[in-house]
């Protein structure tokens, strides 16, 4: 790594109008000045370009017709000159220390083909998660008395992405050439597909340092945030069958694990959506899921499930686990 590596930090921006001058505060607030800031405007029709208009002496700043936020990402990847690649959203945060604290880590684990900090998700202002990194990595962060965890986690990131958001991230150049473009027709998990073939070449790094603010909207992508799980899992599963073709042999019965279970737990998250809320989302989501998926035959039997009385399913799960140990 150089002394002062220059770090080129990627902003799609899609209808930003309320949110990017704050995010770009935020950016320019940094503590390490060497830095290119491109912002990929991605056909807003909302006053973005407005927002912006005033930081253009020192960003880099393009339009492009809407193609979705993985377009703008690799837009700005062709722009960009730096020694490491850094995504962030144009409504999201960076704590003033953010790209110092990442580079230092960058420093003392040169093997890490991405680095992965803490943060905290927020809306309306108000923080409603202390942490960003979800799952057993993680818990694994947690027991580290140095604060970093670094080791080859693909498994763990097929089995659970464990990283909120790009936000997070900071790439070395070199890996993001060899990895290749974001994937433009999987929203909205272009990300953890990208950041699971990062894991595949080689080791990452997780580390405690809360440096990133990542904000939830309603108007996200993946749709309102009690029905994000649902829409998740959907585009994952072209992910998992991506990923079937791109491992090895040894690694395919792990990644065919997994989008079995995926598959079967929001199944099964559907028929009590269906059972407490709402019907007709949980019927019509099973039905994109069992074609989605047909080889999970839970499916079809959470399908059917949502027309029959709870009383009685609680009953022939009772009778199933009775059949089950007397067998034993």
């Amino acid at each position: 790594m150089t002394a002062r590596p220059l770090v080129s930090i990627v902003i799609p921006a899609y209808n930003a109008a309320p949110f990017i001058a704050e995010t770009l505060e935020s950016v320019l607030a940094q503590t390490h000045v060497h830095r290119e800031i491109i912002v990929v405007d991605d056909g807003s029709t909302d006053g973005t370009e407005t927002r912006v208009a005033p930081y253009l002496g020192r960003i880099r700043y393009t339009r492009q017709a809407n193609a979705g936020a993985a377009a703008a990402r690799n837009a700005g990847l062709r722009m960009a000159s730096g020694d490491y690649i850094a995504f962030l959203d144009a409504d999201d945060l960076w704590v003033a220390e953010k790209l110092e604290v990442q580079l230092r880590v960058a420093a003392c684990h040169p093997e890490s083909c991405m680095i992965v900090c803490d943060g905290v998700d927020f809306g309306e202002h108000l923080v409603t998660s202390e942490r960003l990194l979800r799952g057993p990595l993680a818990r694994r962060l947690d027991q580290e008395p140095s604060g970093t965890l670094t080791g080859r986690f693909y498994f763990d990131l097929i089995r659970r992405n464990a990283i909120t958001c790009p936000a997070q991230t900071l790439i070395p150049r070199a890996v993001a050439d060899r990895v290749g473009p974001v994937l433009e027709n999987i929203p909205p998990c272009e990300d953890w597909e990208y950041n699971l073939r990062i894991a595949h070449e080689g080791p990452i790094t997780l580390h405690r340092d809360s440096l990133v603010r990542y904000r939830r909207t309603q108007t996200s992508v993946s749709g309102p945030s009690n029905r994000r799980s649902f829409a998740y899992t959907l585009s994952g599963i072209p992910v998992l069958r991506r990923h079937l073709l791109l491992c090895s042999a040894d690694e395919r019965l792990v990644v065919r694990r997994s989008l079995h279970e995926h598959v079967r737990e929001q199944g099964r998250e559907a028929y009590y959506v269906a059972k407490r809320e709402d019907p007709s989302f949980a019927r019509a989501y099973l039905l994109k899921l069992l074609r989605a998926a047909p080889e999970e035959p839970s499916t079809l039997w959470w399908l059917l499930a949502t027309w029959v009385p709870e009383r009685v399913m609680s009953m022939a799960a009772r009778l199933a686990r009775g059949s089950t140990s007397s067998r034993a």
